[in-house]
């Protein structure tokens, strides 16, 4: 199992941004010199050096987290964007997607065909592809809908009948085991907000709570008279 990649911090991800950059720029220099120089066996050296290329940029991009992809996707501009999201690999172009803003999501789906779409929207749940749903052509994702099972298919109609913006628009609709010999009230406790509990009748907090509230003085014999 590959181990999972964990988020960066801004400078890290400016500092990748910037070695992403300067990879492409590169890249683009080396292949150019070597598109004009003559030599034998001239296309099998660009083909080769431009592997190359490919093989670096792509080892990097595999040690990044989607969001730290998306990140880099976002910075770069259209032409240097699609070349970074054609060497992503495909299993991941849907968490991707997911992660970036609704501009750039438009501009990575537009140069994918139906078949690449298919692939990533089904690597997502199906609350994770409601999320995306709005961007996708429709026969996208009615192939998709047809793929899922019964119980995924009802989960992705029931997100997507919910108004954007709406409590059911973010539902999440996975689910908590719960055994047999535990009760609801235990099960829900962890993530009930603490109450302040009311004194019992006939205890002294109870009594307080019930003292009325006076302003001004206290008259002469009050118990509380003089107390600051």
């Amino acid at each position: 199992m590959a181990e999972a990649q964990t988020r960066l911090e801004t400078e890290d991800l400016q500092k990748n941004l910037r070695e992403v950059q300067d990879l492409l720029h590169r890249h683009a220099l080396v292949e150019h010199l070597v598109h004009r120089q003559e030599m034998p066996k001239h296309d099998l050296v660009e083909q080769l050096v431009h592997k190359q290329h490919l093989a670096e940029l792509r080892g990097k991009l595999d040690q990044l987290h989607p969001a730290d992809i998306a990140y880099l996707l976002e910075a770069l501009p259209l032409e240097e964007r699609l070349a970074v999201w054609n060497l992503v690999k495909a299993d991941r172009d849907g968490e991707i997607l997911l992660e970036v803003s609704e501009a750039v999501r438009e501009s990575l789906i537009a140069s994918m065909d139906s078949a690449e779409l298919v692939a990533a929207a089904e690597t997502l749940e199906a609350d994770q592809l409601a999320d995306i749903a709005a961007d996708l052509p429709a026969g996208v994702i009615e192939e998709v809908v047809q793929s899922l099972p019964a119980e995924e298919r009802e989960r992705l109609r029931a997100a997507l009948s919910f108004p954007e913006g709406s409590v059911g628009a973010l539902m999440d609709f996975d689910h908590v085991a719960v055994r047999d010999d535990v009760t609801l009230e235990a099960a829900t406790r962890p993530y009930r907000p603490a109450v302040r509990r009311r004194p019992r009748p006939g205890t002294q907090g109870h009594a307080a709570a019930r003292a009325p509230h006076r302003l001004g003085p206290r008259a002469p014999g009050d118990p509380c008279h003089g107390a600051r």
